[in-house]
């Protein structure tokens, strides 16, 4: 069950966006396995985060990474009132160009006081920020790009990436974009292999084999998923049934298309429409709205905003920060001696302190 007084969604994957933001407060266990990058941040409460690999209790203020393709589930532990809040960035919306090989960039880990204390504190930074534009409304899209590609660069531990690694491109790479790029025009057809093949004019054998080498995946899954990514914006909007989506996307009927789904996302269509809904309130006069943070969300994401809203810089070594019209800069000489350069009415003081 959810609790609707906490409900707010920023679901960028209506517009083929990767970035989405959401606020959630339910009693209920939730299981999932998706090609995103997850990041939950507990604002209220404690919730206990299930992997293959651990199973930890994150509480307030504490946050979880979970790596694309992790199965993993995530479900209240406390009696009291529990609040997250989540953001996903898909990666299966970017160009290969942009992220490479992202299968062994990410690792499923905890963040907290105790674990990973100074990745929290990145990642705490670029939410308040990422808070901070949704709130001024304007959901500026460059401004949101260089929040979400500095997650990606914090979440992947800095992990290098030469762009040398990137596949090279070739008459073979040229001619699989090209079979892309028709089924993604046609996918609401009924289409198979030959009807690609004999379009580009290529052989069947030849087709076959880039989609292999490419994706990994046969070519009837590959249009399924293209399908079912279609699909999402309909889904969400709650106006068509399932079987109506199912058949607009190009699927042969609602039970090929909900087994594709859960495939896909973990969870049938239904369930996850319920779990998304729209991105829109009514209003008393049953007008559409945009969603809006209101009063009960930002109590609980001011400490967010006041870190990134006073924090001008932060590097390893230096913090720079407003502090009641102070600039305050914190540096880290070594690992015992820590000085902090205050500039007040043009005067510089040096406070020089053990840590």
């Amino acid at each position: 069950m959810q609790n609707m007084r906490y409900y707010y969604d920023f679901s960028g994957q209506k517009f083929g966006y990767p970035l989405s933001l959401s606020i959630n407060s339910f009693s209920r266990q939730v299981f999932s396995r998706h090609s995103s990058l997850e990041i939950t941040y507990v604002l209220k409460g404690e919730y206990e985060v299930i992997t293959e690999n651990f199973s930890y209790t994150i509480k307030e203020h504490e946050l979880v990474i979970i790596a694309p393709n992790d199965i993993h589930i995530i479900r209240p532990n406390s009696k009291e009132e529990n609040v997250i809040l989540t953001i996903h960035i898909d990666f299966s919306l970017f160009p290969p160009a942009m992220i490479g090989e992202i299968k062994h960039s990410y690792e499923s880990i905890v963040c907290t006081d105790k674990n990973n204390l100074k990745l929290l504190k990145k990642l705490k930074l670029q939410i308040g920020k990422l808070i901070g534009v949704l709130l001024r409304g304007n959901n500026n899209l460059f401004e949101l790009n260089t929040i979400m590609m500095e997650v990606i660069y914090i979440t992947s531990n800095h992990m290098e990436y030469p762009i040398e690694r990137l596949p090279l491109q070739s008459i073979h790479r040229e001619n699989y974009m090209k079979a892309i790029q028709y089924i993604d025009s046609h996918y609401q057809e009924d289409l198979r292999l030959t009807d690609v093949a004999d379009t580009l004019m290529f052989s069947v054998s030849y087709t076959s084999k880039l989609f292999k080498q490419y994706t990994g995946i046969p070519f009837i899954k590959y249009v399924a998923l293209v399908r079912i990514r279609e699909s999402i914006e309909p889904l969400l909007e709650g106006k068509k049934s399932i079987e109506q989506i199912a058949a607009d996307c190009g699927m042969p009927n609602s039970k090929a298309y909900t087994t594709a789904f859960k495939e896909l996302y973990g969870i049938v269509p239904s369930h996850y429409r319920k779990k998304f809904v729209n991105n829109l309130k009514f209003n008393e006069d049953k007008k559409d709205q945009l969603m809006s943070i209101d009063y009960n969300q930002r109590k609980l994401l001011e400490h967010l905003l006041e870190a990134s809203e006073n924090i001008l810089y932060e590097n390893a070594g230096i913090k720079i920060k407003m502090e009641e019209g102070h600039i305050l800069c914190s540096i880290q000489t070594d690992k015992d001696v820590k000085s902090t350069i205050t500039h007040y009415n043009d005067e510089i003081i040096v406070d020089i302190a053990k840590v």
